[in-house]
């Protein structure tokens, strides 16, 4: 471990609530029990669809880490019956962000140091691997669908859903020439895991990394640029490295303070 914290962190019930992220372009402002946008026609399934509504409200910090979720308000509010929930439920927890309790409870999963120093450790092993292949076969046509991506990630607020539309597709281009289904599948579930821990720090501080978004990710880019596997190994591990400690000192910043906030509530 980076520092000496407890694996399993939780936000304390008097933490600041999250203010929401920007909605999605036509989207309206979500209000009902566990704020949860409400399900639209999809050619997805129905658990998979509740899947992605609940994954999302724990990524943007809607449903906080350790808040117990309720199947009847989830049901309620999603405007489905009880059984699409259970079953989307058992998938999340799967992806290690609900945890499931005896007599059919869940709850949000607690912010896990463990887990996020496992995602980052992963994600150097798979990611850096994949974009280390990658750059030599980069065409000029890689290039300019990276470049794009890099200029609209670093034109909208880092605090909006189309920030994160175009950091994932700028990544994704980092791995293109070597990517399969297979290898977006999983790196894929590596980001969602890892964002929610990126997302809640943000919301809760307003200051996460010591440099903006432009700054971190032009190394990248001048990686790609160079179209080598040197290169491209070299900048890709340095941004994972430097992004994980940040998130760290984050939560520890975050979780301690809040502590220490309830802790001189309770003494007075």
């Amino acid at each position: 471990m980076i520092y000496d914290l407890p694996a399993e962190m939780t936000y304390p019930p008097t933490a600041k609530r999250c203010r929401p992220l920007a909605p999605e372009h036509g989207a309206r402002p979500v209000s009902n029990k566990t704020g949860i946008a409400p399900i639209f026609p999809e050619t997805r399934s129905l658990v998979d669809r509740v899947s992605h509504s609940v994954r999302r409200a724990i990524r943007e910090g809607h449903l906080r880490p350790g808040e117990g979720l309720s199947i009847s308000d989830l049901a309620a509010d999603l405007g489905v019956s009880h059984s699409p929930v259970r079953e989307a439920l058992q998938r999340l927890a799967g992806e290690g962000l609900v945890v499931l309790r005896p007599a059919r409870t869940a709850i949000v999963a607690p912010l896990d140091l463990e887990d996020l120093h496992e995602i980052y450790r992963l994600r150097s092993q798979v990611e850096v691997d994949a974009a280390a292949r990658a750059a030599p076969g980069f065409t000029d046509h890689d290039l300019f669908l990276i470049e794009e991506e890099f200029d609209r990630l670093v034109a909208v607020r880092y605090d909006s859903e189309e920030f994160w539309i175009h950091h994932t597709a700028f990544h994704l281009g980092l791995m293109e020439p070597a990517s399969t289904p297979r290898l977006r599948r999983i790196v894929t579930e590596l980001w969602e895991a890892g964002e929610r821990y990126i997302r809640l720090v943000y919301l809760e501080t307003d200051v996460l990394f010591a440099h903006s978004p432009r700054e971190r990710h032009l190394p990248l880019l001048e990686a790609a640029r160079a179209r080598t596997s040197l290169a491209m190994r070299k900048a890709l591990t340095s941004h994972l490295r430097s992004n994980e400690r940040e998130i760290v000192k984050s939560l520890k910043q975050t979780v301690l303070a809040a502590s220490d906030g309830d802790d001189r509530s309770a003494a007075r």
